[in-house]
């Protein structure tokens, strides 16, 4: 049985690097209504981008608060992103037959970056805009989300910290 050509019947599929998106979607304005802005802990009123900057560099900070549709990607998030992506999109063509659905259903497999997960989609960019604002260090909670920042706190060149109870330091 030879298998077609038709783009309709593909199971999977994988663009070329020169498709890849280089702008972020943010559904936002895209909403019936926006969602509730997150609340101080200590006041319980909406928090501001004044409330975010201790926390996260500006250029975050404005991303979170935008009102466009669309975001670009800065040039050297795209460059290590080129390492793995873009990820393939399968088809779940036999979840469509259980399901009895006309609905076509896909999914991306973003097991092909280098930590294996999805988690790399957003650390590159958090280390990338960090460095960008002058921070030379970042501590990471879990070693998943460690292991996944070393590449690219590598690549950004910056101090990673990780925290297994206590804090421990390498220079990268």
């Amino acid at each position: 049985m030879a298998l077609s050509n038709d783009p309709k019947s593909f199971t999977k599929i994988t663009l070329d690097e020169s498709e890849m998106p280089t702008q972020w979607y943010n559904i936002i304005p895209d909403l019936p209504s926006p969602p509730p802005p997150p609340l101080h802990p200590g006041t319980h009123q909406p928090v501001g981008p004044e409330d975010l900057a201790p926390l996260f560099p500006m250029d975050l900070i404005l991303q979170e608060v935008s009102t466009e549709s669309y975001i670009d990607i800065p040039g050297e998030v795209l460059d290590v992103y080129r390492t793995w992506r873009p990820s393939p999109l399968f088809r779940a063509r036999r979840l469509e037959k259980l399901l009895d659905t006309p609905a076509h259903i896909y999914y991306k497999y973003e097991g092909v970056s280098p930590a294996g997960s999805h988690k790399t989609n957003t650390s590159v960019p958090q280390a990338y805009y960090n460095k960008k604002a002058g921070i030379t260090k970042l501590t990471t909670e879990t070693a998943q989300v460690s292991g996944e920042l070393h590449l690219h706190l590598h690549v950004h060149s910056l101090i990673w910290s990780v925290r297994f109870g206590r804090l421990a330091a390498l220079t990268i």
